[in-house]
């Protein structure tokens, strides 16, 4: 059976909210269905900074990383990962499937469950990797219960942004292949709009996405880590033109689409 679509989901996210706000109570005991306000907040992995080896063999460094959200819903269902069971494989293929990220389960299997809060953004905003430190984004709603998984969802249209520059993801950097000595290095800039991400997830939502298990009793924080190594990890950069600094080549990659729709790539959590 499939996943609802995230347009039904969210309806039905706003019926479950109004509904379990309305059964908790607060002079009672319980601590399930109490309505709470969740701050929300993006973040990216450290590992930007650094130089990237990715699962082709490309040791990347970034410049430049822009996301495009409108969206994050929070759910009590695990996500694929955590009851998919890994099929047999041969060490070669188990080896291969750690370095490049394969994820094992398909968003197909996944099942949302209970629908526990939600920040909705008033308009799409452009989330840049290089922030020095989170980028705060407006409250959203919530009640109280265990939390388990996550949904992003980009917008259908880019918001004003000169590096977004009308896509809703890009990356800009440079390659070089792993242990060759005289590599020419590529100098790139993938983007991604949401036609690409069609080809991957349903209406911009990547769905299933880990929000690490807590029981949540009162207003706290969500906090998304954007994770530029998934974005670039099936990229292959042979067939991207070499580009200069000052010009890099724009492509629009397969493997970047991919990458940016990957579960992995946003990772959840809360703290009170």
């Amino acid at each position: 059976m499939s996943s609802p679509t995230p347009l039904l989901s969210s309806v039905c996210l706003a019926l479950s909210l109004t509904c379990l706000s309305g059964c908790g109570s607060d002079s009672g005991g319980s601590t399930t269905g109490k309505t709470i306000v969740l701050h929300s907040e993006l973040t990216a992995d450290p590992v930007i900074k650094s130089e990237l080896t990715t699962g082709f063999g490309w040791d990347v460094t970034l410049t430049q990383a822009k996301v495009a959200v409108s969206a994050l819903y929070y759910f009590d269902g695990p996500p694929p990962t955590a009851f998919f069971k890994t099929p047999h494989r041969s060490f070669g293929e188990r080896i291969s499937n750690f370095v490049v990220g394969t994820a094992w389960a398909h968003p197909g299997h996944y099942q949302a469950g209970t629908a526990l809060g939600q920040t909705i953004l008033p308009d799409p905003i452009a989330f840049d990797l290089f922030s020095s430190k989170p980028v705060d984004l407006n409250d959203g709603d919530g009640v109280t219960g265990t939390y388990r998984s996550a949904r992003f969802v980009f917008p259908q249209k880019a918001p004003k942004d000169d590096v977004l520059d009308g896509h809703l993801a890009i990356a800009e950097g440079k390659a070089l292949k792993h242990g060759d000595a005289t590599a020419v290095p590529i100098y790139f800039r993938l983007i991604a709009d949401y036609d690409d991400i069609s080809m991957n997830v349903n209406q911009g939502a990547v769905d299933g996405c880990v929000l690490d298990e807590t029981t949540v009793t009162g207003d706290g924080t969500i906090t998304v880590e954007v994770r530029p190594m998934i974005w670039l990890n099936l990229v292959d950069f042979s067939k991207i033109a070499v580009g200069t600094a000052k010009k890099p080549t724009e492509a629009r990659d397969p493997g970047f689409s991919q990458g940016i729709t990957e579960l992995s790539a946003y990772h959840f959590s809360y703290d009170k």
